[in-house]
């Protein structure tokens, strides 16, 4: 295999990027039928299969198993053909049997290698890491001084309180600030909002509203800035996990339906994706109904696992619920993080770019976190970097060093298919066996 040069993975680097986004914002595709369906479905999980056995992923989280439970937690059929179209264009693939995957070549078997690393590191660095660093960052007080969206992000506490019955949906802690209002006014006598003695046992927290989908995305077209295509394109990989949702994003994020009233403890933990609500139908259950549960230890959740049910009515009329989809999404957006450790990877990446930078990784995490702040999607006011043009010679270095990660890890899928050439054969019939609707695997 010829040696490749630092400048020449930058620049392959800069037009796979470019491909990537292509695919991602690519929405003239026609539909698939059942039958193209089926044989893109078979081929996908053949092809990352494959790569899970055959690559030897040195990546702090499971790129096969992001790829993988982005297209199976996708909310909707519709969403998943989107994934499944959108991943084949981004690499080069055919869905059908043309163009078949030649893997007993092996420059051709590390090529495809590298696409599939290098396509879930743009879905972590272009969708999951921006999501995360938005859900943690402070309330967004400013956004109501911004002339371009006065109207669009109000603070819903008062609303979700009223809503939730000045509790908190998990714990049902009653508010601290209320209850001292009441007991003002009311003395021992204070009622709760059904009526009931305030101080019959009751325990009080100072409660919060939690968004469900980060206001970020509320900014999005707020001016025809370089932030604005970022922030559209994270936009537009979450249209593709929930095909038609950008719609109800710009409706409803800066409401009461994208927002849930928390305990702080709780509040964090929704904004880590540590916890998650699945929506609970049926003849057994009252509508709007979620089981409530949380991937951190038993010992650290007494409150959970819990089921809820919302209340639809206050003071006598209809009130917003938190929106069922954003929830849902929610949910499958915390199932992609844990079952992938892709969010474990990313909290320790973003607690880095918290903390000095070693020399080592200094270009890389300032870099990154350079992108995160010129973006929007991180709290400006940080001693990590000083202005702007520092964080343009931060992401100017970073991509310098994206370029020695690229070549190490093309480096690293040579060894790995240095396999015998009957291996690879099998491998490949195993591939295109699915776009001929043969199945290939015994």
């Amino acid at each position: 295999m010829k040696s490749i040069t630092k400048q020449e993975m930058a620049s392959e680097s800069l037009q796979q990027h470019r491909r990537f986004l292509a695919a991602v914002l690519n929405t003239s595709r026609e539909p698939l039928d059942a039958e193209e369906n089926a044989l893109a479905k078979a081929k996908f999980y053949r092809i990352i299969d494959l790569y899970s056995k055959r690559k030897r992923d040195r990546s702090k989280y499971n790129r096969h198993l992001l790829i993988r439970y982005t297209y199976e937690y996708a909310l909707s059929e519709e969403s998943r053909i989107h994934f499944l179209q959108t991943f084949f264009q981004a690499l080069e693939l055919s869905i059908d049997g043309q163009g078949r995957v030649n893997l007993s070549d092996k420059e051709q078997a590390n090529g495809l290698w590298l696409k599939i690393s290098a396509f879930a590191d743009f879905l972590v660095d272009n969708f999951y890491l921006p999501l995360k660093a938005a859900a943690r960052r402070a309330p967004l007080p400013s956004l109501t001084s911004q002339p371009a969206v006065p109207d669009l992000i109000t603070d819903p506490r008062e609303d979700c309180l009223i809503r939730d019955r000045h509790r908190c949906i998990i714990t049902q802690a009653f508010d601290f600030d209320e209850a001292v209002t009441r007991h003002k006014e009311h003395a021992n006598d204070a009622l709760d909002d059904e009526g009931k003695s305030l101080f019959g046992g009751n325990h009080f927290l100072h409660l919060e509203a939690a968004p469900v989908l980060p206001h970020s995305l509320a900014e999005i077209g707020s001016s025809p800035s370089e932030e604005s295509h970022t922030k559209k394109l994270t936009l537009a990989i979450l249209n593709i996990f929930d095909h038609g949702i950008q719609d109800l994003i710009n409706e409803c994020v800066g409401t009461p339906r994208n927002a849930m009233t928390l305990t702080k403890n709780y509040h964090h933990m929704f904004a880590e994706f540590e916890i998650y609500f699945t929506r609970l139908d049926g003849p057994t259950y009252s509508p709007h109904t979620y089981r409530i549960e949380a991937f951190v230890p038993l010992a650290m959740r007494k409150e959970l696992p819990a089921t809820r049910t919302l209340r639809t009515v206050a003071n006598g009329k209809p009130i917003a619920l938190p929106e069922p989809r954003f929830l849902a999404l929610r949910r499958a957006l915390a199932h992609v993080l844990y079952r992938s450790s892709a969010g474990t990877y990313i909290d320790e990446l973003l607690t880095k770019l918290k903390e000095k930078p070693t020399e080592e990784n200094r270009s890389t995490e300032l870099g990154l976190f350079a992108q995160l702040r010129l973006d929007g999607w991180c709290p400006s006011s940080t001693t990590t970097t000083a202005n702007s043009t520092a964080a343009a010679n931060t992401i100017a270095a970073a991509s310098t060093t994206a370029a020695d990660t690229a070549a190490d890890t093309a480096a690293d899928t040579a060894a790995d298919t240095a396999a015998d050439t009957a291996a690879d054969t099998a491998a490949d019939t195993a591939i295109n066996a699915a776009a001929d609707g043969d199945d290939g695997l015994q």
